[in-house]
């Protein structure tokens, strides 16, 4: 037997806010033994620990020390007690487990493994609950795109920037408005990418400065739900003028190439070889690759209580499970054109993959 072990905050650990649920203020000892899951909190937050988190049981230091009048004891102090608790266990680390702590534990003489792949990995299996949370976030995108089409589409072409009620229209402009509309659903959106022209040919740019006519303009948008932690993550290309043949073409072959690759998803199928067809495809209809132009990136990641996280649709050989949630996100770039991506979210299913992120991919406004 073993006692999977973490010390962190539920704010910037997924595996500890999958075991409870719930956020802190504060980071705090967890660990999981004997098919039992305990957090061990501190006197201001036991309360709600008890009333809203998934764990097992809630104990205080106290629990663990037996020394009700030590107050404040050190976090290696309650690593030791629980290593001495339950005798016989071996103490398994994640990979980001405090290097200060670790060191501490050598010293003790404590023995310990670290796992360097996922520390859950029964996490990459979505609950039914789970799925809703990641489909609400990609309602909120959605609702985030309705309010970039609105602005775009009612924007005035001058000397080929756009200006909406008397002001250009800005990558930053736009970011603030996608900010607002996800802020009134309950979700936070940061580093938003609203990329034109030649920054839409970089994958990750978020984008500055005005937006132009007759150029691509790329949005990703993945915020994460206040109340839960779950992300959405979306992506649509958009347009404002009239787009050349080569553009035309660009476009119409990316959304090609993201709807063949969702159809090929399913159980059991191996993720690598959607991602080689993609490629592939690509290089058949004219858009051949290099380390940074065409489509050099992998079509997907999986998506949770962390923006990305396993499964990959990519390199990797990996057989797709019932219940995984992925992106679909193939893309070609070029600095001479700009740049296409087309981003969906789905969960795998026995005979295909449902889609949880709708939004039209008219992209001519």
């Amino acid at each position: 037997m073993s006692i999977k072990l973490i010390y962190a905050s539920p704010e910037t650990d997924a595996d500890l806010l999958h075991w409870g649920g719930v956020f802190t203020c504060d980071p705090f000892l967890a660990f999981a033994v004997e098919g039992q899951r305990y957090a061990v909190s501190n006197g201001l937050e036991i309360d709600e620990m008890r009333r809203n988190s998934k764990f097992d049981k809630i104990l205080l230091p106290e629990d663990l020390t037996d020394q009700e009048d030590q107050e404040n004891p050190e976090i290696i102090d309650l690593i030791r007690c629980v290593y001495e608790k339950f005798p016989g266990n071996d103490l398994v680390l994640p990979k980001n487990f405090p290097a200060y702590l670790i060191l501490k534990l050598q010293q003790l003489g404590i023995e310990f493994s670290v796992i360097e792949d996922d520390f859950l990995s029964e996490r990459s299996i979505k609950s039914p609950e789970e799925i809703d949370q990641i489909r609400k976030a990609c309602a909120a995108i959605s609702n985030a795109f309705a309010r970039v089409r609105s602005i775009l589409g009612k924007a005035e072409i001058r000397n080929q920037l756009l200006y909406y009620e008397g002001e250009a229209v800005t990558s930053e402009r736009v970011r603030m408005e996608i900010a607002r509309v996800c802020f009134e659903q309950d979700t936070i959106a940061k580093e938003t990418i609203v990329a034109c022209g030649k920054d839409a040919a970089f994958p990750h740019n978020r984008g500055e400065g005005p937006l132009k006519a007759n150029e691509f303009i790329v949005v990703d948008i993945f915020p994460r739900l206040i109340e839960s932690g779950y992300y959405g993550d979306m992506t649509r290309t958009f347009f404002k003028g009239q787009p050349s043949e080569t553009q035309i073409k660009m476009y119409d072959v990316v959304k090609m190439v993201q709807s063949r690759a969702i159809s090929e998803i399913h159980e059991g199928k191996n993720a690598k070889e959607i991602h080689e067809d993609n490629v592939k495809m690509f290089t058949k209809l004219g858009y051949p690759s290099t380390d940074s132009t065409g489509f050099f990136h992998s079509t997907g990641h999986g998506i949770g209580l962390e923006l990305h996280e396993n499964p990959s649709i990519g390199r990797r050989d990996h057989h797709l499970q019932i219940g995984e949630v992925v992106t679909v996100e193939p893309g070609l770039y070029y600095p001479e054109i700009g740049g296409v991506r087309i981003e969906d979210v789905v969960v795998v299913t026995k005979n295909g993959a449902e889609l949880l992120s709708k939004f039209s991919y008219e992209w001519v406004v």
